[in-house]
Protein backbone atom coordinates (compact mmCIF):
# COMPACT_ATOMS: atom_id res chain seq x y z
CA UNK A 1 0.00 0.00 0.00
CA UNK A 2 3.24 2.31 0.18
CA UNK A 3 2.64 2.62 -3.22
CA UNK A 4 -0.33 5.27 -2.06
CA UNK A 5 2.12 7.29 -0.05
CA UNK A 6 4.39 10.45 -0.34
CA UNK A 7 5.87 10.07 3.11
CA UNK A 8 8.95 7.10 3.21
CA UNK A 9 8.54 6.61 7.10
CA UNK A 10 5.33 4.57 7.63
CA UNK A 11 5.33 5.51 11.32
CA UNK A 12 5.16 8.65 11.02
CA UNK A 13 1.81 10.56 11.39
CA UNK A 14 2.43 12.44 7.80
CA UNK A 15 2.80 9.22 6.50
CA UNK A 16 -0.81 8.22 7.39
CA UNK A 17 -2.32 11.40 5.54
CA UNK A 18 0.45 11.24 2.66
CA UNK A 19 -2.74 9.19 0.58
CA UNK A 20 -3.24 9.05 -3.20
CA UNK A 21 -7.29 7.97 -3.82
CA UNK A 22 -8.73 6.41 -6.87
CA UNK A 23 -11.08 6.90 -8.90
CA UNK A 24 -12.90 5.59 -12.10
CA UNK A 25 -12.10 6.50 -15.40
CA UNK A 26 -12.92 4.76 -18.15
CA UNK A 27 -14.43 2.11 -16.58
CA UNK A 28 -11.09 1.44 -14.49
CA UNK A 29 -9.68 2.19 -11.29
CA UNK A 30 -7.02 5.07 -11.73
CA UNK A 31 -4.80 6.79 -9.15
CA UNK A 32 -5.82 10.34 -7.92
CA UNK A 33 -3.69 12.64 -5.48
CA UNK A 34 -5.50 15.79 -4.08
CA UNK A 35 -3.42 19.06 -4.85
CA UNK A 36 -2.46 19.75 -1.82
CA UNK A 37 -0.97 16.30 -1.07
CA UNK A 38 2.42 18.00 -0.41
CA UNK A 39 0.91 20.45 2.71
CA UNK A 40 -0.13 17.28 4.45
CA UNK A 41 2.61 17.25 6.94
CA UNK A 42 2.05 20.98 7.31
CA UNK A 43 -1.99 19.78 8.62
CA UNK A 44 0.06 16.96 10.69
CA UNK A 45 3.03 18.13 12.92
CA UNK A 46 1.76 21.16 13.66
CA UNK A 47 2.25 21.75 17.50
CA UNK A 48 -0.57 22.31 19.37
CA UNK A 49 -1.39 25.35 21.79
CA UNK A 50 1.16 27.09 19.41
CA UNK A 51 0.48 30.68 17.83
CA UNK A 52 0.65 30.35 14.05
CA UNK A 53 -0.31 33.11 11.48
CA UNK A 54 -3.14 33.21 9.21
CA UNK A 55 -1.24 31.87 6.27
CA UNK A 56 -0.67 28.52 8.59
CA UNK A 57 -4.32 28.22 9.80
CA UNK A 58 -5.85 28.47 5.94
CA UNK A 59 -3.14 25.90 4.25
CA UNK A 60 -3.97 23.81 7.53
CA UNK A 61 -7.65 24.06 6.77
CA UNK A 62 -7.36 23.67 3.18
CA UNK A 63 -5.44 20.24 3.41
CA UNK A 64 -8.00 19.38 5.89
CA UNK A 65 -10.73 20.40 2.95
CA UNK A 66 -9.16 18.35 0.39
CA UNK A 67 -8.36 15.18 2.15
CA UNK A 68 -12.04 15.49 2.97
CA UNK A 69 -12.87 16.01 -0.99
CA UNK A 70 -10.27 13.03 -2.26
CA UNK A 71 -11.99 10.96 0.45
CA UNK A 72 -15.71 12.05 -1.37
CA UNK A 73 -14.30 10.92 -4.60
CA UNK A 74 -13.07 7.54 -3.21
CA UNK A 75 -15.91 6.64 -1.31
CA UNK A 76 -18.02 7.27 -4.29
CA UNK A 77 -15.94 4.82 -6.63
CA UNK A 78 -16.51 2.42 -3.51
CA UNK A 79 -20.30 2.58 -3.96
CA UNK A 80 -19.76 2.22 -7.26
CA UNK A 81 -18.20 -0.82 -7.22
CA UNK A 82 -20.45 -2.18 -4.33
CA UNK A 83 -23.25 -1.75 -6.83
CA UNK A 84 -21.64 -3.57 -9.39
CA UNK A 85 -20.80 -6.76 -6.86
CA UNK A 86 -23.44 -7.39 -4.49
CA UNK A 87 -21.42 -10.18 -2.99
CA UNK A 88 -19.06 -7.39 -1.87
CA UNK A 89 -21.73 -4.40 -1.42
CA UNK A 90 -22.24 -5.07 2.47
CA UNK A 91 -18.26 -4.87 3.11
CA UNK A 92 -17.55 -2.22 0.91
CA UNK A 93 -20.30 -0.28 1.98
CA UNK A 94 -18.70 -0.37 5.77
CA UNK A 95 -15.79 0.51 4.96
CA UNK A 96 -16.98 3.29 2.94
CA UNK A 97 -18.55 5.02 5.46
CA UNK A 98 -15.83 4.84 7.37
CA UNK A 99 -13.97 6.09 5.37
CA UNK A 100 -16.53 9.20 4.87
CA UNK A 101 -16.88 10.09 8.47
CA UNK A 102 -12.60 9.92 8.73
CA UNK A 103 -12.80 12.40 6.24
CA UNK A 104 -15.52 14.42 7.66
CA UNK A 105 -14.10 14.41 11.11
CA UNK A 106 -10.44 15.52 9.47
CA UNK A 107 -12.05 18.26 7.83
CA UNK A 108 -14.26 19.61 10.69
CA UNK A 109 -10.86 19.35 13.36
CA UNK A 110 -8.86 21.64 10.81
CA UNK A 111 -11.89 23.77 10.18
CA UNK A 112 -10.13 27.13 12.09
CA UNK A 113 -12.45 29.08 10.51
CA UNK A 114 -15.44 27.95 12.46
CA UNK A 115 -13.42 28.68 15.94
CA UNK A 116 -13.04 32.27 17.39
CA UNK A 117 -8.95 32.87 18.08
CA UNK A 118 -7.91 35.76 19.46
CA UNK A 119 -5.69 37.45 17.08
CA UNK A 120 -2.23 39.18 18.28
CA UNK A 121 0.31 40.99 15.79
CA UNK A 122 -0.85 38.85 12.79
CA UNK A 123 -0.55 35.81 14.70
CA UNK A 124 -3.68 33.33 16.18
CA UNK A 125 -3.42 30.41 18.60
CA UNK A 126 -4.20 27.12 17.46
CA UNK A 127 -7.01 25.12 18.77
CA UNK A 128 -6.82 21.57 16.15
CA UNK A 129 -7.08 18.37 17.99
CA UNK A 130 -3.79 16.69 16.77
CA UNK A 131 -4.67 13.68 18.66
CA UNK A 132 -8.16 13.04 16.79
CA UNK A 133 -6.63 14.29 13.48
CA UNK A 134 -4.31 11.23 13.86
CA UNK A 135 -6.71 9.20 14.73
CA UNK A 136 -8.96 9.79 11.88
CA UNK A 137 -6.21 9.36 9.76
CA UNK A 138 -5.37 5.68 11.39
CA UNK A 139 -9.41 4.76 10.65
CA UNK A 140 -9.71 6.66 7.02
CA UNK A 141 -6.13 4.38 6.32
CA UNK A 142 -7.84 1.24 7.60
CA UNK A 143 -10.99 1.77 5.68
CA UNK A 144 -9.30 3.11 2.53
CA UNK A 145 -7.18 -0.16 2.68
CA UNK A 146 -10.29 -2.45 3.25
CA UNK A 147 -11.84 -0.75 -0.10
CA UNK A 148 -8.60 -1.16 -1.96
CA UNK A 149 -8.14 -4.68 -0.85
CA UNK A 150 -12.08 -6.05 -1.79
CA UNK A 151 -11.55 -3.92 -5.24
CA UNK A 152 -8.97 -6.01 -6.15
CA UNK A 153 -10.93 -9.18 -5.61
CA UNK A 154 -13.34 -7.64 -8.17
CA UNK A 155 -10.76 -7.16 -10.51
CA UNK A 156 -8.98 -10.53 -10.00
CA UNK A 157 -12.74 -12.05 -10.67
CA UNK A 158 -12.81 -9.48 -13.75
CA UNK A 159 -9.61 -11.65 -14.65
CA UNK A 160 -10.55 -14.94 -13.94
CA UNK A 161 -13.78 -14.54 -15.54
CA UNK A 162 -11.72 -13.10 -19.11
CA UNK A 163 -9.81 -15.75 -19.07
CA UNK A 164 -12.23 -18.75 -18.63
CA UNK A 165 -14.03 -17.29 -21.68
CA UNK A 166 -10.64 -17.24 -23.78
CA UNK A 167 -10.29 -20.73 -23.47
CA UNK A 168 -13.64 -21.72 -23.87
CA UNK A 169 -13.06 -20.07 -27.41
CA UNK A 170 -9.62 -21.76 -27.81
CA UNK A 171 -11.58 -24.85 -27.38
CA UNK A 172 -14.12 -24.42 -30.12
CA UNK A 173 -11.38 -22.98 -32.19
CA UNK A 174 -9.75 -26.58 -31.75
CA UNK A 175 -13.25 -28.14 -33.18
CA UNK A 176 -14.11 -26.25 -35.99
CA UNK A 177 -15.45 -27.76 -39.39
CA UNK A 178 -14.77 -24.91 -41.65
CA UNK A 179 -12.79 -22.11 -43.17
CA UNK A 180 -15.83 -19.32 -42.05
CA UNK A 181 -16.47 -20.65 -38.85
CA UNK A 182 -12.83 -20.40 -38.48
CA UNK A 183 -12.51 -17.66 -39.04
CA UNK A 184 -15.44 -16.26 -36.96
CA UNK A 185 -14.57 -18.16 -34.04
CA UNK A 186 -10.98 -17.16 -34.45
CA UNK A 187 -12.18 -13.10 -34.40
CA UNK A 188 -14.14 -13.66 -31.13
CA UNK A 189 -10.83 -15.08 -29.96
CA UNK A 190 -9.02 -11.57 -30.83
CA UNK A 191 -11.57 -10.07 -29.14
CA UNK A 192 -11.49 -11.53 -25.49
CA UNK A 193 -7.44 -12.17 -25.85
CA UNK A 194 -7.64 -8.08 -25.83
CA UNK A 195 -10.08 -7.69 -22.62
CA UNK A 196 -7.88 -9.82 -20.87
CA UNK A 197 -4.52 -8.18 -22.04
CA UNK A 198 -6.41 -5.13 -21.19
CA UNK A 199 -7.54 -6.69 -17.87
CA UNK A 200 -4.07 -7.91 -16.94
CA UNK A 201 -2.43 -4.71 -17.86
CA UNK A 202 -4.65 -1.96 -15.49
CA UNK A 203 -3.77 -4.42 -12.63
CA UNK A 204 -0.02 -4.54 -13.60
CA UNK A 205 -0.29 -1.08 -13.74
Amino acid sequence: FCGFCECNNPSSPAFLLSLRFIEISGGRLELYAPDNCPQITTLINHKDNTKKSDKTLQAIQRVGQAVNLAVGRFVKVGEAIANENWDLKEEINIACIEAKQAGETIAALTDVSSLNHPESDGQITIFTDKTGVIKAARLLLSSVTKVLLLADRVVIKQIITSRNKVLATMERLEKVNSFQEFVQIFSQFGNEMVEFAHLTGDRQN
